[in-house]
């Protein structure tokens, strides 16, 4: 009897008709609501939920029914199914796409190698491309061929020809070690690339135990700083190199200020409208911070100062504890934040005539967050900013950022939690001193979990919808809204993160290492300088 009352708000749904965006297919759905994953929300999705209704959800289920990850499937997952009908979606989270990013597009896929013209061994590694060459391929290489090996054997990773050149072939027959000419591929690149072909090399899954690509640095690999601004349209920032220990990773902090082209504080209130950052392969994050009056008053930017972490050994680095982790000052009372990034050489360009408006004699904190668990070498970590201003008669709106953190986060072992947080317009027009009825014009949205972050959802108060979804913890996409986001006084932004703790013993909390958990949502919103509060906090 039940089931029937459920199929009949099957019916129901599809009578009444429910609303969609079309957002275009890509190699492997992220739409969790696509639970037979053949890349559109539709009918089969709806039965296999009401087929499963009342059941526990499957965090291992290739389809898991189990549609919010809240560990039941209920009504809450038959109302999100169907309210998102018809969607399909263009984010690919596969371990394949990982390889491509990291390793296919940065060491092979160049125009004297593997993509066009060259085609180097008639294989075409280039996006789109590389799996159709590479998968149940045989190889060019007679002697290889004719050991019945595939240039990548799904499930046989030593008779996959093209680990063994990553490897280093073991007999001259069998050619040079690939990257040819470019130096070796990280060892964590080449243990990835095992362990998906030992998988059985899918094009759509995301394969368990691999970990963060991004942050693996290639032994050769060399970073060209960029130059900085031309006179009168910015400046540039730097963060020093600093060194990361083999098995280990480290979290720093540096306090710089913004200097003109005589090297003199720049005087004033600066305009900032395009962001440039640019760092090495093995971060976790960057952050610029700029301290407050009270930071500055309580000596933060001189506190925790720990000798031998740069290169340069006179650079005042500072060092995260996470036992102590106060020692460094407060978020929100010594320091605020600017601007953050989880991807090298990363662009942020506001619209036109909106521009942070921020004090240039002030004393900024750069923040770098460096990974060397896998690496056998210390690893070198450094920053560049590049910051582009416009003059102020050219400014119209005044961009504010949004950086809301969700620190109530506590989940059991063997178990999979959903921590929510409401972020609401009208305390954030009190806060700032705004026009109590302005309204807020919301151009950019991401988040940030950590590894054993499984979903990020953020959500228009108002309506409930889905604004931005983030199924990776190690690269969030950044989501721009053109037309913009607009949010009256009694909107909000509702968030959630599912966590799951099945791998540990201890409850898993909000914490600053890579082990604990996080929920953060950042962005920005533009407002017109006249409802704008005088003073940005």
């Amino acid at each position: 009897m039940f089931k029937q009352l459920i199929y009949s708000t099957l019916i129901l749904f599809l009578v009444m008709g429910v609303s969609f965006s079309a957002l275009g297919h890509g190699e492997d759905s992220t739409l969790l609501e696509d639970v037979n994953k053949d890349g559109v929300v539709n009918i089969q999705d709806l039965v296999l939920v009401a087929n499963a209704f009342g059941q526990p959800g499957d965090r291992n289920s290739e389809q898991n029914p189990d549609v919010n990850r809240d560990g039941i499937v209920n009504v809450l997952d038959l109302v999100r199914v169907a309210n998102s009908f018809g969607q399909t979606e263009v984010n690919d989270q596969s371990t394949y796409h990982d390889i491509q990013d990291y390793i296919f597009d940065r060491s092979c896929a160049s125009s004297t190698c593997h993509a066009a013209p060259a085609n180097s061994g008639n294989l075409n590694l280039t996006y789109g491309t590389s799996y159709q060459d590479l998968v149940g391929r045989v190889p060019q290489n007679p002697s290889a061929a004719a050991a019945g090996m595939k240039l990548i054997d799904p499930g046989k990773p030593e008779n996959s020809f093209l680990l063994t050149k990553l490897i280093g072939p073991e007999f001259p027959d069998l050619g040079a070690r690939m990257p040819f000419g470019g130096g070796v591929l990280h060892e964590g690149k080449i243990n990835a690339i095992r362990t998906w072909i030992e998988a059985g090399a899918s094009q759509t899954d995301r394969v368990p135990g691999i970990g963060d690509l991004g942050v693996l640095r290639d032994p050769d690999e060399m970073f060209e700083p960029p130059e900085p601004p031309p006179p009168g349209e910015g400046y540039q920032l730097h963060l020093p190199k600093f060194k990361i220990e083999p098995g280990t990773e480290r979290e720093v902090y540096y306090a710089t200020q913004i200097k003109d082209e005589n090297g003199n504080p720049v005087e004033g209130d600066i305009f900032i409208n395009r962001v440039e950052i640019f760092y090495p392969s093995g971060s976790h994050h960057f952050i610029m911070y700029r301290f407050t009056e009270e930071g500055l008053a309580n000596g933060v930017q001189n506190r925790g100062i720990v000798p031998g972490i740069g290169v340069n050994p006179t650079d005042p680095f500072r060092e995260l504890d996470p036992d102590d982790p106060q020692v460094l000052g407060n978020f929100g009372v010594d320091r605020l934040f600017v601007v953050g990034t989880q991807t090298d050489d990363t662009l942020f360009e506001f619209p036109e005539g909106v521009a942070l408006r921020l004090p240039g004699d002030t004393v900024y904190d750069l923040n770098s967050h460096y990974i060397n668990l896998l690496g056998n070498e210390t690893l070198t970590g450094e920053t560049y900013v590049n910051i582009y201003t416009i003059p102020e008669e050219d400014l119209q709106y005044e961009a504010i950022e949004i950086f809301v953190s969700n620190r109530a986060i506590n989940v059991p072992p063997g178990t999979t939690r959903v921590a929510k947080l409401t972020w609401y317009v009208e305390d954030e027009l009190e806060r700032r001193g705004h026009d109590p009825d302005a309204e807020l014009h919301v151009f950019l949205l991401t988040s940030h979990m950590h590894r054993h972050g499984e979903l990020f959802e953020i959500f228009q108060r108002s309506s409930g919808e889905l604004l931005h979804r983030s199924i990776a913890y190690d690269d969030a996409p950044i989501t721009l809204f053109n037309p913009v986001l607009t949010l009256g006084p009694d909107d909000g932004l509702s968030f959630q993160c599912t966590h799951n703790n099945y791998d540990t013993n201890e409850p898993l909390i909000f914490g600053l290492t890579s082990e604990d958990e996080m929920c953060i949502i950042f962005g920005y919103y533009y407002i017109p300088t006249e409802s704008a509060g005088s003073i940005i906090r």
